[in-house]
C-alpha cells in the first residue's frame, strides 16, 4: 500500500469525527440491535460490530459525495488537502520518496549531553553498540574518551553530536517487512525504552517515562511493561509477523502465555543490553519541562527559595522535579544579587598551637563604665590552654598594649606568636618593633574579618558576661566590675573548657588549681572555743584519748591552740575535734537544749509535767539527798547544755556481757 501510495504528488487526510457513528443503519438491520434492557434501536454503526470497518471503507470511497449525501462531519485537526509529504504506517513520502519517519529516532536525537562521568560511560557504551555502522568510528570517539572534568568542552560535545547523527543515518532506511523483527527492551526506576532491530541494525527507537503510579511497579512488572509498551508502539509492524524480544530480565517469560503469542523471548545479561538500556535511563530528560515557563512563575512568586518554590510547585500539581527548581535558583541573576550565598570554607583547626603560652590571641574590650584609668579592658588568650588573662587599660594606644605584655612577659616569658585583629594598636610600628625585638613572631587578621581572631573575640564576650553575672549576684552597679574581675578570671580558669576537655589551667599548668570552696573550714573551726585535741602520748590505754584545750585560731592546715595550763602551741587540725560542750549558734547565743531539767516546784519536789487538766493528779516525789545526786555525778558525764550530736544508729547502748570464769 505504502508503494502504491508514493506513486502521486499530493494527497489529502480525511478524518471523521466520530467516524461509525455518522453511518445509518440500514432500517431492515436495526431490529437486529436492539438492547434488551433499554428496549431501543441503535440508529448508526457502533465501534465493535463485525461489518463496521467494511462499511465506513465503501462510505468513503468517495467521500465528498458520502459527506454530502449523508452529512458527514470532519475533524479540522487531523484532515489535510493537497499536501505534498505525508507520514503513513511509519513512512514518509514525499515527490515519489520512501523514507522512514523521523519520529521514529527522535528519542535517540533527544538524548541530552552527558553532564556526569556515568552519563558518558553509558553515552559510549550505546556509540560502541552501533560502532560497526559509524564510519571512522575510532577517530570520531577519541574526543568523548578520558574526559573527567564537565561539562564537556566545544569539541567533546561537537563529537557526541557527530557520532548520533552517524547512527540515525544508519538506521535511516526503509524497513523491510520479509526480515524478522527483533525487539530489546529495558526499564529503569524512571523510564522504559526499546530498540527495534533487522538483522542487527536500528530502525527505530522507542522510550517514555514512567507515570507515577507505574513506578511502584516491581522490577519484573516494569519490564514486562516495557515489553507490552513496545509492541504496541510498533504493533504496525509486528502484526502478523514472529519476532523476537531481548530483555535483562530471566523470569519476564514465565508472565506470557506461550498459546497466545507470536514472539519468542530471550534472555540476555544487562551488560549486553546496552541501547535500551541507554534511552531507558536517559528518558527522564528528554521529557523536561520549558525552563521559560518556571522561571515566569519564580518571577511571579516573587524569587522564592527552592524549599518555597518546591512546595508551591507540588501543592499544584506542577511538572517539576527538585532538580529543575534548584538549578533555575542558582542561575537567577536577581536571587543571586539580592540574595547571596557567601562561600563557607570548611571548619579547620582551632588550636594551632602545640604547648602552652606559645600562641596568644588579643582583643579590646571597650570603652567601659568606671573611672578613667580602666575604660578599656584587654583580653589575652593563650590559644593552647585557653587561659585567660584581662588587664585593665585607660586607652587603646600602643603605650597601654606595650605595657600590659611587658607586665604578662615578666611573669611567663616571651611567647612564639602574637594574634590580633587589625586594631590601630595593634597595626602600630612600636607594638611591631617591641615584639620583634623579642624575637615574637605577630600575625594579623584580614580586613573585615572578625572569625579570623575568633578565640579572643569569643573570650571578651565571656569574661565580660561572668563580670555581669558576678556583680549581679552582688548586687554592685556596673561601674564596679573591676572589683570581680579578680573572681571572674578565676572561675574561667577553674571551670572545664568543653573544647579541651579539662580545664585552663590543668592544661596550662599540668597540676589542680586550689579554690577557696574546696579549703573551707567548717563553722567550728572558724572562730575561737574549746575544742578536742587528740592525746598523742598516754600512760595507758585507760587514759582519755582526747584533753579539752581552747582553740585560738586556724588555717586551712594548722591550729594555735591553749591547753588548761596556759601554754600556746600549734597543732595540725586533722588532731581537733569538736568539743560538744559549749555550741553556740551563728548570733552568738547558747542553743537551748532539747532535753531541760524538770523545773522545781518545791524545794527538793520535782513536779512530773502532766496535761493542764490533770494537774491536780501531779504526784509529789521527793528529790535524793544531796550526798546521792553527788554521787550520781561522779558516776554519770555531765550534761551539756547544747544539743547532742545525733548518732549514726537509734539502738540503746548496753554494757557488755563478760563471762565469769
Amino acid at each position: 500500500m505504502v508503494h502504491d501510495v508514493a506513486k502521486y504528488k499530493f494527497f489529502s487526510t480525511i478524518d471523521l469525527k466520530s467516524a461509525y457513528h455518522q453511518i445509518p443503519i440500514h432500517p431492515d438491520d436495526k431490529p437486529f440491535t436492539a438492547f434488551e434492557a433499554v428496549g431501543g434501536e441503535l440508529s448508526t454503526l457502533s465501534s465493535r460490530r463485525k461489518n463496521s470497518v467494511a462499511s465506513l471503507r465503501i462510505s468513503m470511497i468517495l467521500p465528498f459525495a458520502a459527506a454530502r449525501k449523508w452529512n458527514f462531519t470532519f475533524n479540522k485537526d487531523k484532515t489535510f488537502f493537497a499536501m505534498t509529504k505525508l507520514r503513513v504506517l511509519g513512512y514518509e513520502i514525499e515527490n515519489g520518496k520512501i523514507r522512514p519517519d523521523p519520529t521514529r529516532l527522535q528519542p535517540l536525537l533527544d538524548m541530552p549531553v552527558p553532564r556526569d562521568k556515568k552519563s558518558l560511560q553509558r553515552a559510549l557504551g550505546l556509540f560502541a553498540y552501533y560502532s560497526q555502522w559509524i564510519p571512522n568510528y575510532s577517530s570520531k570517539v577519541r574526543p568523548l574518551i578520558g574526559i573527567s572534568a564537565f561539562p564537556l568542552p566545544n569539541e567533546a560535545q561537537k563529537a557526541f553530536q557527530k557520532i548520533k547523527s552517524d547512527i540515525e543515518k544508519s538506521a535511516v532506511h526503509s524497513i523491510d517487512e520479509s526480515l524478522p523483527f527483533e525487539v530489546e527492551t529495558d526499564a529503569s526506576d524512571v523510564a522504559i525504552a526499546a530498540v527495534l532491530n533487522q538483522l542487527g541494525r536500528p530502525v527505530a527507537f522507542f522510550s517514555r517515562a514512567l507515570q507515577p503510579h507505574e513506578r511502584r511497579y516491581a522490577a519484573v512488572e516494569k519490564e514486562a511493561h516495557a515489553i507490552i509498551e513496545a509492541i504496541r508502539h510498533w504493533r504496525h509492524y509486528l502484526t502478523g509477523q514472529h519476532f523476537t524480544i531481548k530483555t535483562d530480565q530471566r523470569s519476564v517469560r514465565f508472565m506470557f502465555d506461550k498459546h497466545h503469542k507470536n514472539f519468542d523471548i530471550v534472555h540476555r545479561p544487562g551488560k549486553d543490553n546496552i541501547p535500551p538500556d541507554v534511552l531507558s535511563r536517559a528518558c527522564c530528560r528528554m521529557v523536561t519541562q520549558d525552563w521559560r515557563q518556571l522561571k515566569l512563575l519564580h518571577e511571579g512568586l516573587c524569587h522564592p527559595g527552592v524549599t518555597r518554590m518546591y512546595h508551591f510547585v507540588r501543592s499544584k500539581n506542577l511538572p517539576y522535579s527538585l532538580d529543575e527548581i534548584r538549578a533555575l535558583i542558582k542561575h537567577c541573576r536577581v536571587c543571586a544579587e539580592c540574595k547571596p550565598v557567601f562561600y563557607k570554607p570548611p571548619n579547620g583547626t582551632v588550636i594551632k598551637a602545640t604547648q602552652p603560652f606559645e600562641r596568644l590571641n588579643l582583643d579590646f574590650k571597650g570603652p567601659l563604665p568606671g573611672d578613667s584609668a580602666s575604660r578599656f579592658l584587654l583580653c589575652i588568650v593563650d590559644e593552647y590552654s585557653r587561659f585567660p588573662f584581662a588587664i585593665p587599660c585607660p586607652d587603646t594606644s600602643s603605650a597601654s598594649v606595650i605595657r600590659a605584655l611587658t607586665e604578662l612577659f615578666s611573669l611567663f616569658g616571651s611567647p612564639a606568636y602574637v594574634h590580633s585583629d587589625r586594631g590601630a594598636a595593634f597595626m602600630s610600628r612600636e607594638v611591631k618593633d617591641f615584639l620583634t625585638s623579642r624575637g615574637i613572631a605577630c600575625s594579623r587578621t584580614t580586613a573585615y574579618n572578625p572569625q579570623g581572631n575568633g578565640q579572643a573575640e569569643r573570650y571578651v564576650g565571656v569574661i565580660w558576661k561572668t563580670i555581669m553575672l558576678a556583680l549581679e549576684s552582688r548586687g554592685l552597679p556596673i561601674h564596679h566590675w573591676r572589683n570581680v574581675l579578680p573572681e571572674a578570671l578565676s572561675s574561667l580558669r577553674t571551670l572545664l573548657c568543653t573544647a579541651t576537655n579539662t580545664t585552663p589551667h590543668e592544661r596550662m599548668f599540668v597540676f589542680d588549681r586550689r579554690c577557696a570552696p574546696e579549703i573551707s573550714l567548717p563553722e567550728w573551726l572558724r572562730r575561737p572555743g574549746p575544742v578536742l585535741l587528740k592525746k598523742q602520748v598516754r600512760a595507758s590505754k585507760t587514759d582519755p584519748l582526747v584533753e579539752r584545750v581552747e582553740l585560738l585560731e586556724a588555717n586551712p592546715q594548722y591550729a594555735h591552740v591553749r591547753s588548761h595550763d596556759g601554754r600556746e602551741t600549734t597543732v595540725s587540725i586533722r588532731h581537733l575535734a569538736p568539743s560538744g560542750a559549749i555550741c553556740e549558734d551563728e548570733a552568738g547565743s547558747p542553743t537551748t537544749a532539747q532535753t531541760q531539767a524538770p523545773p522545781d516546784t518545791a524545794e527538793g519536789v520535782v513536779q512530773i509535767p502532766g496535761p493542764p487538766d490533770n494537774a491536780q493528779d501531779a504526784v509529789p516525789i521527793s528529790a535524793p539527798p544531796d550526798t546521792a545526786k553527788d554521787a550520781l555525778r561522779s558516776r554519770t558525764p555531765e550534761v551539756s547544755d547544747c544539743v547532742p550530736t545525733l548518732r549514726r544508729s537509734t539502738r540503746l547502748r548496753r554494757p557488755p556481757k563478760r563471762l565469769d570464769l
